[in-house]
């Protein structure tokens, strides 16, 4: 663990050493990172890596207009106390004129910073896509948030629209969905809006069973989703060991039956921890895939990567994190632009986004950033023999593939 710190640490003085050649007279437009770099859920470096390698590609095309894009990275170790302790730190030591944004990983962090972001007005571009925060009106109620995704509501609208239309076509009778959920708020997220969705499509969702993290005898919650008729089951897990156990449980009792996950079962990591038992998993697809390289932003990633020496594990995280990076500093370059290069101004900025391709991200389609919050993603589904999650569809703005 305290390898990985070190070497995230020594990455991101790098970086920063790097801006050291734009113009002195210019000041660095600033993100507090915070990664998960050590801590109960061990370490990841990638949520470290994928910040300090963006600004070192944001910063060798120019940075900010010519300002240094400045990464000061923290280990918030997936715990919301020393989330918050080292955002309070950075926001006290550094100059409110360079100090712009604020990034993670936690919808806790989110919430137990709301005043704080309320009276500083940083900017949070954030790894949370949690539905109550961006929600229609997060422009009056979080005005400083910002997601790299979409909401997990919307999420499962996109899964039970999938399998309406894709899995259950031409079968009698209503689609039968069981829907399992980590019992925790984040677990919760999505559960009135999926309801919502269930309801509007037609789906019936027969069963909703909440599992805890330390679970590792499923069987009880197999038994329920026999007893209750499922046809599909969607998981709703961001542990990778709760999905690894209950996907092999799963496939025991339901060699055939499709299982579905939202975003955070889309990784590749997959295959490596539940083994066979991940083959043929539908996911809520955010982000394109490592092995994409005709994708514009893939091939910017493996490259950055590769000149830092970074030989990643877990994609997601790291093209996510890479991403809020880009994120922030497009919103910056708009509003120096502009001539308001101030945390006001950075906000109205990505508010204002709209045609941007981020990087050739959806293979030439853009993104509407005004509702705080990525719009487009795909269903994945995974492939054991290649080791890989192959697009059943093309990218869609979920507003359009919902309604």
């Amino acid at each position: 663990m305290r390898k990985s710190v070190w070497l995230v640490a020594l990455t991101c003085i790098l970086v920063m050493i790097a801006g050291l050649a734009f113009a002195a007279d210019k000041k660095p437009v600033s993100l507090c990172a915070v990664g998960v770099l050590s801590g109960k859920v061990g370490a990841v470096p990638e949520t470290g890596w994928g910040y300090v390698d963006g600004a070192a590609f944001i910063n060798e095309n120019g940075g900010i207009n010519g300002r240094p894009f400045k990464v000061i990275l923290e280990d918030g170790q997936y715990d919301v106390p020393v989330s918050v302790s080292a955002f309070n730190r950075v926001l006290a030591a550094e100059p409110q004129d360079e100090l712009m944004f604020h990034s993670g990983f936690q919808t806790g962090v989110l919430m137990a910073l709301r005043e704080k972001i309320a009276e500083s007005h940083v900017i949070c571009v954030d790894g949370s896509m949690a539905t109550h925060i961006f929600s229609e009106k997060v422009k009056q109620d979080y005005p400083y948030y910002f997601s790299c995704g979409v909401p997990y509501g919307d999420q499962c609208g996109a899964l039970l629209q999938f399998i309406k239309n894709k899995l259950h076509k031409g079968k009698a009778g209503k689609p039968k969905v069981a829907f399992i959920y980590i019992e925790a708020t984040a677990g919760k997220d999505p559960l009135e809006k999926l309801r919502e969705y269930a309801k509007k499509m037609d789906v019936d969702i027969v069963l909703e069973e909440p599992v805890t993290f330390t679970t590792t005898d499923y069987t009880p919650t197999i038994m329920k989703i026999r007893q209750a008729g499922a046809e599909y089951s969607i998981l709703w897990s961001w542990a990778i060991p709760v999905s690894a156990r209950f996907e092999k449980i799963y496939r025991k009792f339901f060699p055939k039956a499709p299982l579905l996950g939202l975003s955070y079962a889309a990784g590749e990591i997959g295959f490596k921890t539940a083994g066979e038992a991940h083959d043929g998993l539908y996911a809520f697809g955010p982000y394109p895939r490592p092995n994409e390289t005709d994708n514009k932003l893939v091939q910017i990633c493996l490259e950055t990567a590769t000149k830092q020496n970074h030989k990643w594990v877990n994609w997601d995280v790291y093209v996510q994190s890479f991403i809020m990076s880009l994120i922030c500093a497009e919103g910056a370059r708009r509003a120096e632009k502009a001539g308001n290069l101030t945390r006001e101004g950075c906000r109205d900025a990505l508010e204002a986004i709209k045609g941007w391709d981020l990087y050739g991200m959806y293979g030439g389609k853009t993104v509407d950033y005004s509702l705080h919050r990525l719009n487009r993603g795909r269903i994945i589904q995974a492939n054991w023999e290649k080791k890989t999650n192959i697009p059943v569809t093309d990218w869609f703005e979920i507003a359009e593939y919902v309604k």
